[in-house]
């Protein structure tokens, strides 16, 4: 059944994924390539720089070879030309060449016919032998003597390549967006149709299946994370739904008892002389009744986050000795015994009403629901992540299973069965110690019922 709504699903809502997710992969797509051809204009910025930076490194390094000093002296233009004839001499092709101007203009050595340059780099165009206009790249430097020293770089090839780039740029933009929006409708598919099996799941969940589950087996990463995380919170609902019905159950039987005691009771009125009698029971079952009630509102309000608090800090310690003054006599009076262990000053952030009633019910319950002789002793212990109240009995205590079981609402152990109560004790204490964040644990105190309440600090 699952796997028929599942597949269902997916053949009817398969189409409406990609059309919401075909925008969304257009949109990743197109950031794709913008980044891309950010990077590309970023990678023709550096290498124009480069190539620049490269052809100037290379007027410098030549050009100072030419004016290095000769015997300890500083060169002159007699001594320049004559350098700049000798290379003429070796070398037939260069991408560079030297030029030689006097103070006043006139061409001293080489054979490159420009005019003179002003000092430093400048951007040159100069006509070759085959009457071709080529550009390059100088660098001028001034003699002592007057005379005006030029190397001529070739800048055409650095110029051909950063004439290439911006074609290859626009390629890669190009290549880039069909990359990308291939790569982001593919994603985009992959997606729709891991998602479709989750909607599956949602709509066989509103259709009242709460059985079914997402399959993981075919997913990986965070959609397994995903997928598991979802079916943990459908455990749970379903868990809540279970607990919910079986509430409802126990609170028709529990009120189904006192009401039918309270129906005999009035059906008898007739019959019967002792008014004043029939009436005292009568007000006893109507007081189990409200008393039933009174627990629900006031466990609903816990659990639901409503109760008007008080939260302020609180010495622990100082509130569990004046509850175990205050409930000696209680124990006393059913055979029992109270006795105060170790109490650690504990200060904890908590409603002291709301504690106080909780340590009262949990007294109250092991006066009336452990037999005669039986002794509590009731402890703080301050721990690292807060303060531990412990109350332990060595009455005949739960067995494992039980006790997770007398914590939910009109569940009771077996020593208690068929006796009077609402059997919401457990279910209110636990519903406290949840308000203030803390936690309720039931333990086997060998012999006897341990009781642990954790209160965050």
């Amino acid at each position: 059944m699952i796997a028929g709504s599942i597949a269902s699903a997916r053949g009817g809502r398969e189409a409406a994924f990609p059309l919401g997710m075909g925008r969304l992969a257009i949109q990743f797509g197109a950031l794709f390539a913008l980044a891309m051809l950010a990077m590309g204009l970023v990678v023709f910025a550096v290498a124009q720089q480069r190539i620049a930076r490269r052809i100037d490194d290379a007027l410098e390094y030549h050009s100072s070879k030419y004016l290095a000093p000769e015997n300890g002296q500083s060169v002159n233009a007699a001594i320049v030309a004559a350098r700049i004839e000798a290379w003429q001499q070796q070398k037939a092709l260069s991408e560079r060449t030297y030029i030689l101007f006097a103070a006043d203009g006139r061409l001293l050595a080489g054979r490159l016919r420009i005019p003179p340059p002003p000092p430093g780099f400048s951007p040159v165009r100069y006509v070759s032998r085959a009457h071709v206009v080529h550009k390059g790249r100088a660098l001028a430097t001034r003699l002592p003597d007057g005379a005006l020293f030029v190397v001529v770089q070739h800048s055409e090839a650095a110029e051909s390549l950063q004439a290439i780039l911006p074609g290859v740029i626009v390629a890669i933009f190009a290549s880039a967006l069909l990359a990308g929006l291939a790569a982001t409708m593919l994603f985009a598919r992959q997606t729709a149709l891991r998602l479709a099996e989750t909607q599956a799941a949602a709509d066989a969940i509103a259709r009242g299946d709460l059985s079914c589950r997402i399959a993981t087996d075919r997913l990986d990463g965070m959609f397994a994370q995903q997928a598991a995380s979802l079916n943990r919170m459908l455990d749970r609902m379903e868990e809540l739904v279970n607990a919910q019905r079986q509430f409802s159950s126990a609170l028709a039987h529990d009120l189904r008892t006192p009401l039918t005691r309270l129906r005999g009771l009035l059906a008898a009125a007739n019959a019967t002389a002792d008014t004043d009698a029939l009436v005292e029971r009568a007000e006893r079952e109507c007081a189990s009744v409200i008393a039933i009630f009174d627990a629900l509102l006031r466990l609903a309000e816990l659990e639901s986050g409503r109760h008007p608090t008080a939260v302020a800090p609180l010495d622990l310690g100082a509130l569990v000795a004046d509850v175990a003054e205050t409930m000696e006599p209680v124990l006393a009076d059913h055979g029992g015994a109270l006795r105060l262990g170790r109490v650690d000053a504990s200060v904890v952030r908590v409603d002291a009403g709301l504690v106080n009633q909780l340590l009262v019910n949990l007294l109250e319950n092991v006066a009336t629901h452990t037999p005669p002789g039986t002794t509590a002793t009731l402890r703080v212990e301050q721990r690292a992540e807060g303060a531990m109240v412990i109350l332990a009995d060595d009455g005949p205590g739960l067995a494992p299973a039980d006790r997770s079981r007398v914590v939910r609402p009109f569940e009771r152990g077996p020593e208690t069965a068929g006796r009077r109560g609402s059997g919401l004790g457990l279910s209110i204490a636990q519903a406290i110690v949840r308000f203030h964040g803390g936690t309720l644990a039931l333990a086997d105190n060998a012999p006897g019922l341990e009781v642990r309440m954790m209160f965050p600090g």
